[in-house]
């Protein structure tokens, strides 16, 4: 079997997300490198149909040893708090169209990941609030003004979303970040952007989108019991 490459992002507390470079939205967290390479092992078939939906061919990993560490980088608190902060070395490598095409269709599985466990549960229990975490409604409007930031490392200014128009705004931003992303220059190094307090390239932005989605779809899905 082919190495999965895989990047850490180590915090200041020794978090460390591990995140497949080749597959983005497949992240995972843990207490040291280990315990998050043992994350990403246990998250392979949640993501299989993630992949299968991009139209990506895709084989579980057995085991962390199927994985290579190609890279790590320093994180921040906001690493140790619980979301991936800084841009990889790699993520500033020039693009090319079937970068840029995977980015896309894998970054689109993601939010229809997301989007369709969202609208598995019933419509009277959107707003209902666990005992720990956000209401449906709630995580479906933090994902919408994150990836509002996200669209920030292309260019345009955050902006606070509408609640009386969600699902527009929803649909617009996703409609953007992918436009963002066929309008990239092929075979350039790109300079970071640096707002809304982290630094942004292209690919950075689109992997956090991904695992942003995907990190909450799952998370629905254990209150669900899938």
């Amino acid at each position: 079997m082919e190495k999965i490459a895989v990047a850490l992002e180590i915090g200041p507390s020794r978090r460390v997300f591990a995140q497949a470079l080749d597959w983005i939205g497949w992240c995972r967290a843990g207490k040291d490198e280990m315990a998050a390479l043992h994350q990403l092992v246990i998250a392979g078939p949640r993501y299989a149909p993630v992949a299968s939906r991009a139209g990506l061919p895709f084989v579980i990993p057995p085991s962390f040893e199927t994985f290579e560490v190609v890279e790590r980088v320093p994180g921040t608190a906001t690493t140790d708090f619980g979301a991936p902060a800084v841009p990889l070395a790699s993520d500033a490598k020039p693009l090319t169209q079937a970068d840029i095409e995977r980015l896309i269709h894998l970054l689109t599985a993601c939010w229809s990941t997301f989007d369709d466990v969202l609208h598995s549960i019933s419509a009277d229990l959107h707003d209902k609030k666990p005992d720990r975490g956000r209401s449906p409604n709630a995580m479906r409007l933090h994902l919408l003004q994150t990836d509002r930031m996200h669209l920030s490392a292309f260019g345009p200014a955050f902006r606070q979303p509408d609640l009386a128009h969600m699902a527009e705004q929803e649909a617009a931003v996703r409609e953007q970040i992918i436009a963002a992303l066929q309008a990239l220059p092929r075979g350039e190094q790109f300079a970071p952007r640096r707002k809304s307090g982290f630094t942004w390239t292209p690919r950075f932005a689109a992997r956090r989108s991904a695992w942003h989605a995907l990190d909450h779809a799952w998370e629905l899905q254990g209150r669900l019991g899938k």
